[in-house]
């Protein structure tokens, strides 16, 4: 490194760094060292030099490529929507005091976070979204750090939507049917992602010619998560989709057991 770059600090990018101002540090740092792109790994070296351990998994497939490499921290870190809002508020409510740490250095941690934050939002951003928004993010971080709770919350983590608390509460509904179906053995239940019917969840042994087909299951034999009924599934319960606010399924009422002819 030339000695004029000898006092130029090295912008590493980290989680709790604003994307922003590393973008900008970053592309000054490589203006001032032209000759080190010369070749196309020596351009994968410096840039992948720049980011810190808890970012470099993220981007990890697009190593051997700047030009991708670049776009995907472009598209992970700056972008207005609600998923990085949601990492944002995140980031922010966990803060703590680390050992040693000072007053002064904990409070630049939370400018620092704070910028992220309000760097995520979008220009059209209002006050009554940012409420809807506040209390659908206490929810999704209400919920357990548990691995099957991530297949609930992946989806909003990363959604390019406003964040709003009847989607979770649908969302959540769903998840809990498709745990219980899963538990009883029945794979032919929602989807906890989209809410959807959904195919068997693993596919099962093809039947052979000589064996007889397996009988659908008895409809008295579903059970609704949601009221604990027979006879029906969660979206067809005019009760919890009435809590959700969904409109019941056509052509029945009540959802009632179905009686045996």
């Amino acid at each position: 490194m030339p000695d004029s770059d000898s006092a130029f600090v090295i912008p590493v990018l980290s989680k709790e760094t604003l994307f922003s101002d590393w973008r900008s540090d970053a592309k000054a740092y490589l203006r001032r060292n032209p000759g080190m792109w010369q070749t196309g790994r020596s351009a994968r070296g410096i840039l992948w030099g720049l980011l810190g351990p808890d970012v470099k998994p993220l981007v990890k497939q697009h190593d051997d490529d700047p030009k991708a490499l670049w776009n995907a921290l472009e598209f992970i870190f700056a972008p207005r929507r609600a998923g990085a809002r949601f990492n944002a508020y995140r980031t922010l409510t966990s803060i703590r005091l680390r050992e040693d740490e000072t007053l002064l250095s904990l409070t630049g941690r939370v400018s620092a976070a704070m910028r992220l934050f309000k760097n995520s939002r979008a220009t059209e951003f209002t006050l009554e979204k940012a409420d809807e928004e506040l209390q659908a993010v206490v929810l999704l971080m209400a919920l357990p750090d548990e691995e099957h709770y991530s297949v609930l919350k992946a989806p909003f983590e990363q959604s390019s939507s406003d964040l709003k608390v009847s989607d979770i509460e649908v969302a959540y509904a769903n998840h809990q049917a498709f745990r219980t179906a899963q538990k009883e053995g029945d794979t032919s239940q929602i989807s906890p992602i989209s809410g959807l019917a959904m195919a068997a969840t693993s596919s099962p042994p093809l039947p052979s010619s000589s064996a007889p087909a397996a009988a659908p299951p008895a409809q008295s034999s579903l059970i609704c998560a949601g009221c604990g009924k027979s006879g029906h599934l969660l979206l067809q319960c005019f009760k919890c989709l009435e809590i959700v606010g969904l409109p019941g399924p056509t052509g029945q009422r009540g959802a009632a057991p179905s009686k045996s002819p």
